[in-house]
């Protein structure tokens, strides 16, 4: 068979011959019987009678009563046939039929419903209720042949009510008992077996009594049907998980393996890739850190510190909510238990922190809480300069040659036969040299023990933004400072034709007045450089003004003509950087810039390996203090003048 149920033709005319082999609604299984499935190819069947066969140890109850319903509701005449077993959800599935045959060696059990809860009390009731509910919609299908009385205590009494063929005939759940069937052609594919000859009873002629074979088959799909009663709930519950699958087909298949052997298979399957919390030579420093469970701990506690101290984080790791409410000195507990150490009778918090320190992993996840609010007060300080300017990083602290892009030679036409003439680049370069800025902030052991968050989290935070402050300071500072350049005039000069002759405010005629500027740029060659204004730069004070000329409204309003109105629409496409920092030196000067992908302009720089902004934590001994030293090696020089352009104001 090549799926769990199967609809086909059978020999007699006008029959159609139904096979229902496998789970009921179990949709983690690929061999599982869907109603939607069954109901849906069942509605496509035009026969007058349907010969519906089952061996199932049931499933899912809704897909049960559908598929007993569908089956119900359709014209033809239903005749089941229990090959096998017929358990659970399954027999309710068999009471659709207008006639019933059950195997002479086949099972029948029926049991109320039940499901697997997790959750408060009040959970558990909504589901208690939830299965009553589906008890009073099975109970008609069982009572019109077991009667009302036993069919309630059945669905009811919480107990496995299994049925031989003679006693499901006695109760009068079947009409007719059939001749017994070969067990292993009864069986789904992945369920066949064979009775072991240690339970198969001889003859003194070594032959087997059909008799006693009969009841040693089955004792043997009652002893099965024990053991896969107590599986399925586990199964069922590990669904998904990896391994999992392939061990309950195997289980199925081979009717040997006890339900202990079955659990064990499980447990050393989902505990592939799994680490002891607590490992050999845990106490040695160079384990930590090598185990998945200190690491994924040591993260979640980062994130919980941020958080309590109302530090949003970005993805914050799936277990930090659960750490939130702890203090500083019960993480340091958990993490000292997780080197196999305890306080045995309490131990003061002193102690607790004492300890903590003397292993790498508390001080660790110290330094942990204040790198991540180091980098977040970097990264979220509002920070102009970033939009504009280019970042590298570079080596080392050596000074640092940049040859302008419009410096390199243009390329020449080669005649046919002709040699290609080497080109330099000139000898005009800017230069700079990194350097180093930081400051230490001192964690003691009372702030620790107090459990001050703000000690490692606010302060990291506050010098990360300072960090990005100090940058700005930098970059404006350079660009306010209009220094020489290697050519040993101005950046912004008439000599480098990037700075208008007369100040001006701010407005269309002279915003296209810059651009040509910009574009009639020449390189090294004399060559035309036609360079697109990318970013506008202005001061706080001009920023409602930029705002109004940039929108779309200013053209409707003051430019006349769809044609003029196209050929200004490049001003919309000017990206507004606005920075206080600028007011300080001129509340009405305005800068353009072009894009750094086709042009140099600001180049910002960083030590290369060392994120921006860093830190570096060690204790001491002297006075039980942990000191974190944030660092930022950092240096921004000018590269270009031909993409920038300055406009005094007025």
């Amino acid at each position: 068979m090549s799926k769990p149920f199967e609809i086909r033709a059978a020999g007699q005319k006008g029959t159609t011959e139904i096979l229902i082999y496998g789970d009921i609604g179990d949709s983690w299984s690929d061999e599982s019987v869907q109603a939607a499935d069954f109901v849906r190819d069942l509605q496509q069947v035009q026969a007058d009678t349907l010969d519906v066969r089952i061996n199932s140890y049931g499933g899912a109850i809704s897909d049960a009563i559908a598929i007993y319903n569908a089956l119900r509701r359709h014209p033809a005449k239903v005749n089941v046939e229990i090959d096998g077993v017929a358990v659970s959800a399954a027999s309710l599935i068999t009471m659709a039929g207008d006639s019933i045959s059950m195997a002479e060696n086949a099972l029948m059990m029926i049991h109320a419903p039940w499901n697997l809860a997790a959750g408060n009390a009040k959970e558990h009731r909504r589901v208690a209720d939830m299965l009553d509910k589906f008890a009073d919609a099975m109970t008609s299908a069982y009572a019109g042949r077991l009667g009302a009385d036993t069919t309630k205590q059945w669905l009811s009494d919480g107990e496995d009510h299994w049925l031989t063929a003679s006693q499901a005939l006695e109760l009068g759940l079947v009409d007719e008992i059939g001749a017994a069937l070969d067990i292993a052609a009864s069986l789904p594919p992945k369920q066949r077996f064979t009775i072991p000859e240690a339970i198969m009873p001889k003859t003194d002629s070594t032959k087997s009594d059909p008799n006693l074979v009969k009841q040693a088959e089955g004792a043997v799909l009652a002893r099965i049907q024990a053991r896969n009663n107590e599986l399925m709930p586990i199964f069922n519950h590990l669904a998904g998980k990896p391994g999992i699958a392939e061990i309950k087909e195997r289980v199925l298949a081979d009717p040997s393996i006890s339900a202990d052997q079955a659990r064990a298979m499980m447990l050393d399957e989902l505990g592939k890739g799994a680490e002891s919390i607590n490992q050999v030579g845990a106490q040695d420093q160079a384990t930590w850190g090598n185990n998945s469970h200190h690491k994924d701990f040591k993260d979640a506690a980062v994130d919980a510190m941020l958080q309590r101290a109302g530090i949003s984080v970005d993805n914050p790791h799936p277990a930090a909510n659960d750490l939130r409410g702890r203090s500083v000195l019960n993480i340091a507990e958990t993490m000292i238990g997780h080197r196999g150490s305890t306080f045995l009778g309490g131990a003061s918090p002193s102690e607790i922190v004492q300890a903590a320190m003397t292993t790498s992993d508390f001080p660790d996840l110290l330094s942990g809480v204040a790198n991540k609010s180091l980098m977040l007060g970097y990264e979220r300080e509002p920070a102009s300069h970033r939009i504009w300017t280019r970042s590298v990083e570079v080596n080392d602290f050596k000074p640092v040659n940049r040859v302008a892009l419009s410096e390199a030679p243009g390329l020449l036409e080669i005649p046919e036969h002709g040699a290609y003439k080497e080109g330099s680049l000139s000898d005009r370069a800017e230069s700079y040299q990194l350097k180093t800025y930081g400051r230490i902030m001192k964690l003691t052991r009372q702030a620790i023990i107090n459990d001050d968050l703000g000690g490692f989290t606010r302060i990291p935070l506050a010098f990360g933004a300072s960090a990005a402050r100090l940058e700005a300071d930098k970059v404006y500072g350079l660009l306010m400072s209009n220094p020489n350049m290697s050519d040993n005039f101005a950046l912004f000069s008439a000599e480098h034709n990037n700075l208008a002759g007369t100040g001006a405010p701010l407005s269309v005629p002279t915003l296209s007045a810059a651009r040509m500027a910009m574009r009639t740029q020449t390189g090294a060659n004399d060559g035309y450089l036609n360079i697109v204004p990318t970013f506008l730069i202005v001061p706080a004070a001009m920023e409602s003004e930029a705002m109004v000329l940039l929108a779309n409204e200013h053209f409707e309003r003051v430019v006349d003509g769809d044609a003029l109105r196209s050929g200004l629409a490049w001003v919309k496409q000017l990206e507004l950087v606005v920075d206080p920092r600028l007011d300080a030196d001129s509340t009405a000067a305005w800068y353009l810039a072009g894009s750094n992908s086709q042009i140099d302009t600001f180049e910002i720089a960083h030590l290369d390996g060392w994120k921006y902004v860093f830190t570096e934590d060690r204790q001491k001994f002297e006075d039980d203090s942990y000191e974190v030293k944030a660092r930022l090696d950092f240096a921004c020089q000018a590269i270009d003048w031909v993409g920038m352009y300055k406009n005094p104001g007025q």
